[in-house]
């Protein structure tokens, strides 16, 4: 299974600015938002299947990235899913508006 952010972009834009990572957002087709960290690094979600992948030429970027918002997002019980063999349950959905 996929990593996954169930939130919408405006949570995932505050779990980023968390890992005090500086970089810019993009939006691109079909839902796609992507931050790209000033070193290389780059988180894509697609807002339609909430799916997380990271990448990036420099491997440094791409971990420091992967590891912050992972701690972020796991301590706010926002990811759904396994990475790199560690399962992520997320929060129980609740009836009510969030």
């Amino acid at each position: 299974m996929a990593l996954a952010f169930p939130g919408n972009y405006n949570k995932l834009k505050n779990t980023v600015e968390q890992t005090s990572l500086p970089g810019k957002w993009r939006e691109l087709k079909c839902g796609q938002k992507q931050f790209r960290t000033d070193d290389g690094g780059v988180l894509n979600w697609w807002e339609t299947t909430k799916t997380i992948t990271f990448q990036g030429r420099n491997l440094t970027a791409r971990e420091e990235l992967t590891h912050a918002f992972i701690t972020a997002a796991s301590a706010q019980k926002r990811l759904l899913g396994e990475y790199r063999g560690r399962e992520f349950h997320g929060r129980m959905r609740s009836l009510y508006a969030e």
